[in-house]
């Protein structure tokens, strides 16, 4: 899906589409990932203009507002402590924390949200972020994806520029890059891979170290 939302950006590093068969096939790197399935490490810069609500009207007529930036480190528990004693019971994903703290503070809820963000360093993150930012239950996942819930024309649009998948790494500049597809979508300026309708709420997330995550809330 990643690979084919790429070849509709003009910016993507990887702008071809690959086959599910092909993707199978490649070697298996991590298993069960294969080669295909994770993100590429390349070069990339991202920029943003901001300025305060109240005199935005002056630079744009379509403004996009910023309701939302949470970050939440790794808590005693999680996966991602590395230690030689661990609590009985585990704590969730950062990316929990901040998904929560963003939607509380920007007022609006998972299903509010018209394009989502999330990082994707190999195909299984995407997945797991999915539930992890509260857009479905762990395990509905498989169902989501096979009814295309997450294609651009989808219920629930994911990385509808290609995503890390597509895009590759470069560290730094990969949340800006969420904000831009966010950005355009927003206003209506994607082009081939504009989500239909009228977007009004994007959400962004962001992952590593490990044990950091950052979540994100535009809307218009």
């Amino acid at each position: 899906k990643n690979f084919r939302n790429g070849a509709l950006n003009p910016n993507a590093f990887r702008r071809k589409p690959i086959s599910e068969e092909a993707i199978l096939a490649s070697p298996v790197l991590n298993y069960p990932l294969t080669q295909y399935m994770f993100c590429a490490p390349d070069e990339g810069a991202a920029a943003v203009v901001m300025c305060r609500a109240d005199i935005a009207h002056r630079y744009t007529t379509k403004p996009v507002y910023v309701r939302a930036v949470e970050v939440r480190t790794r808590r005693y528990g999680a996966y991602e402590v590395n230690t030689t004693y661990a609590p009985i019971e585990e704590d969730v994903s950062p990316t929990v924390y901040a998904a929560k703290a963003a939607f509380e503070k920007a007022g609006v809820a998972p299903q509010d949200v018209s394009v989502i963000q999330l990082q994707d360093t190999d195909a299984g993150a995407e997945v797991i972020h999915m539930a992890e930012a509260g857009f479905c239950a762990d395990g509905e996942q498989e169902k989501l994806l096979a009814g295309g819930a997450t294609e651009i024309i989808g219920s629930m649009p994911v990385n509808t520029d290609g995503g890390l998948i597509a895009n590759g790494e470069p560290i730094g500049a990969s949340g800006l890059r969420q904000m831009h597809e966010l950005v355009r979508q927003l206003r209506g300026e994607a082009g081939n891979r504009q989500v239909p309708g009228t977007p009004r709420v994007g959400f962004a997330q962001v992952y590593g170290a490990p044990g950091t995550a950052a979540a994100t809330v535009l809307t218009t």
